[in-house]
């Protein structure tokens, strides 16, 4: 199945139940071969319900509990999504997607999409969530904008994440413009998530924050977050919600916060069994407004060799670390990835040569930069300006 080259739109009676697109599935098996790409898809005026029931620009949907069914090779490219109500993209929503990660309390029938790839996107004032990875294996979202989102609705969402997934990896992505506190950020590892890596993704002027981690009653394991720019995302750095987080990495993330910006590096509001490692990341604080960490009394996280502004309150422990200013070349003015050359270290840089060595750290920095041996904190592995 192939759409190309087409503009859809559905602005009939606004508020109530619609989408953009939807493919579905109903006790079939396995369908492969799903092509949804420059196609113009505006003014979808749904509700603002989200899931099986709710509304979408574009969803992959799995219904039936006879056969078992799920999609494989999907891919959803080169599309502009433009004032959709809730959610954007939405891949795959199925009644074959229990599992003991999310609490499933019946016998797992976990199907997941495969080969789904969701590429070069720009979705624009978005109600809800943009992009939601929903039960896949292997996904790839990458080279996505998203410029507001969580415009609308009176529920929680974030820009992209996935959902009781494995293997997820969204990169150079660009979100921006998200609104609110619930939840507002750009990027979100959610609950029933195994191996998902987010790297080399930026983030910019959401009210929400940058990453959030959060299973609620469900847990996530192997999660990375490394290579990414947060700039000037207001609230929270890194939230966290209730669940259990089995092991995180949080690594070589460059986290500005600029003049007038006030935020919570890092938040846990409440005590929960986690494993995360906060290491080689880059905090600076400049100006106005106040910079904190606000962490559990039996917190979960872990800190070494990170640069943190001296002007960030409640700072943890942070062995091998350092408060200098790491000497950024120009920060706070990014709005994509290829003019994001202000997150470079200056050469005499006190970031550089103060990180830890990883393993498997991905071979590369956001801008290209081989990396040989992990020796630098933030974003950038050497100094160029």
């Amino acid at each position: 199945m192939s759409l190309r080259d087409l503009e859809i739109v559905n602005a009939a009676n606004p508020g109530t139940n619609r989408r953009g697109i939807t493919v579905q599935l109903q006790d079939f098996g396995t369908g492969s071969g799903y092509n949804i790409d420059n196609v113009y898809l505006h003014d979808v005026a749904g509700d603002d319900a989200k899931g099986p029931a709710g509304s979408q620009g574009i969803a992959f949907v799995v219904t039936g509990n006879r056969t078992p069914t799920t999609f494989n090779d999907v891919h959803i490219t080169n599309n502009r999504l433009e004032n959709i109500d809730r959610q954007a993209i939405n891949l795959q929503l199925s009644t074959w997607a229990c599992r003991p990660e999310i609490g499933c309390a019946t016998a797992p029938n976990w199907l997941p999409a495969t080969h789904v790839v969701v590429k070069d996107n720009y979705l624009g004032n978005i109600g809800g969530d943009g992009i939601v990875m929903n039960t896949t294996d292997g996904a790839l979202v990458e080279n996505n904008t998203v410029v507001g989102f969580n415009e609308r609705s009176a529920g929680y969402n974030a820009g992209i994440w996935p959902f009781n997934s494995n293997n997820t990896l969204a990169q150079f992505n660009n979100v921006s413009g998200g609104k609110g506190h619930r939840d507002g950020m750009a990027y979100d590892i959610d609950g029933g998530n195994i191996g998902a890596t987010f790297q080399y993704n930026l983030s910019h002027d959401n009210e929400g924050g940058f990453f959030l981690l959060c299973t609620a009653n469900n847990i996530q394991r192997g999660s990375v977050v490394r290579y990414n720019i947060s700039q000037n995302d207001s609230y929270r750095g890194v939230e966290n919600c209730a669940g259990k987080i089995e092991d995180a990495q949080i690594y070589n993330n460059t986290i500005y916060i600029g003049d007038g910006i006030s935020q919570v590096v890092v938040n846990e509001n409440v005590d929960a069994l986690r494993n995360v490692q906060f290491r080689n990341n880059i905090v600076a604080k400049s100006g106005t407004g106040e910079a904190s960490f606000n962490l559990a009394a039996h917190s979960g996280y872990t800190f070494a060799n990170n640069s943190i502004s001296a002007s960030i309150v409640n700072q943890p422990a942070n062995p091998g670390g350092t408060s200098a200013d790491p000497l950024l070349c120009g920060p706070g003015t990014a709005t994509s990835s290829k003019d994001a050359a202000g997150y470079l270290l200056q050469k005499n840089s006190p970031a550089l040569g103060g990180g830890l060595s990883i393993p498997d750290n991905g071979g590369r920095d956001f801008f290209g930069v081989k990396i040989k041996k992990e020796t630098a904190t933030g974003a950038s592995q050497r100094g160029h300006c």
